[in-house]
């Protein structure tokens, strides 16, 4: 006879679990492209992917190109090739030749971009209504050139390094390692020093008094020590006509003539101070790094002034560097050694670490 109670029946275990199909993983979604430019008063230089890849370098639409333009077209001529080169989706860096609110995007002035125009510009608002797909990072080139320049040179144990462009323009960017930041004041900005009061201390260095920088101003630092001003003041002098200083100061330091050396002697008696100045304020500054197409085109004759300067005594407080001091702490970067362009591609890992 058939039992009338239930039958047991077993606890579903993992074991006696029907099987279920294993669900599929969505495949990752593609990474964005990298993009990167460097713009500067005469090149833009663009990279999409990595540093293996082809750059693509233009002329730049900027004052220095192209005096007869206005500020708003040389504007839109930018914003445009830009817009136009970036792909749809990408991530891009930019390193910018000017003054920039490094938290906001916002250009202060460029002299070999704008000229003397110094109404601040919101570049970075400006490609993100034109290109909101894509995600855009602004940084002076001074500040990409300081990330390159740290990357490569900075060995444990640095406190803190800074990178000093003597090119078209003059600037500096100061990064503190330890706390792995780069300091920036209310406006954004930090080391804008090619605009401050040039100090004249080298014998018969008043004969420069008056000369004039980009930016409109006189006696600035860049009016005298920058690409330009190293023009101005072989022509105050009477030595070459200013075209042509680029081309004749190389071999006339060469070939010894006394006036090419005392063109240098006054070009870069300001960037020695410069330097006294800092390393007097910034006792944990253990790096300095000194490139640009002033520095980099004189090369050997240049720095050798600049350690001379730095050598010689000028008070108790600076008694004077000698070679050791100077081996460990000053790097004199040969061309294309530090590249704006790419630091521009690390500005993502320094980014929350640019903080007033």
């Amino acid at each position: 006879m058939r039992s009338s109670a239930t039958p047991a029946v077993a606890p579903l275990t993992s074991a006696s679990r029907p099987a279920s199909p294993t669900p599929e993983r969505a495949p990752a979604p593609p990474a964005p492209p990298v993009f990167a430019a460097d713009i500067g008063g005469t090149w833009v230089r663009m990279r999409t992917g990595g540093p293996e890849e082809a750059v693509e370098r233009v002329p730049s639409p900027s004052r220095l190109r192209h005096p007869e333009r206005s500020v708003p077209r040389l504007r839109a001529d930018l914003v445009g090739l830009l817009c136009d080169r970036v792909p749809a989706g990408a991530r891009a860096a930019l390193s910018f030749g000017a003054a920039i609110d490094h938290l906001t995007g916002t250009v202060y002035g460029s002299a070999p971009l704008w000229g003397e125009e110094t109404a601040p510009y919101d570049v970075a608002a400006e490609l993100r209504h034109r290109r909101p797909d894509v995600t855009w990072h602004l940084v002076n080139d001074v500040t990409a050139a300081l990330l390159d320049f740290a990357a490569v040179h900075a060995r444990p144990g640095v406190r803190r390094v800074a990178y000093l462009t003597v090119s078209s323009g003059i600037a500096l960017r100061t990064a503190d390692l330890e706390q792995r930041r780069i300091p920036v004041d209310d406006l954004g900005l930090q080391g804008e020093v090619g605009h401050l009061p040039v100090t004249l201390t080298a014998p018969g260095s008043d004969v420069l008094a008056g000369l004039p920088c980009e930016c409109g101003a006189r006696d600035h630092l860049a009016s005298v020590a920058s690409g330009p001003g190293l023009a101005r003041t072989a022509e105050r002098l009477g030595l070459a006509r200013p075209a042509q200083v680029a081309d004749w100061l190389p071999g006339a330091l060469a070939a010894g003539e006394p006036g090419a050396r005392r063109l240098l002697e006054l070009c870069a008696a300001p960037v020695a101070e410069l330097l006294r100045t800092m390393w007097c304020l910034d006792p944990h500054l253990d790096l300095i790094g000194i490139g640009g197409g002033v520095a980099e085109g004189l090369a050997g004759p240049y720095a050798a002034e600049i350690r001379r300067l730095l050598a010689t005594p000028t008070s108790y407080a600076d008694r004077g560097r000698d070679d050791t001091w100077l081996d460990e702490r000053l790097v004199f970067c040969a061309p294309g050694q530090v590249d704006p362009l790419r630091g521009a591609q690390r500005v993502a890992d320094w980014r929350p670490g640019i903080t007033r």
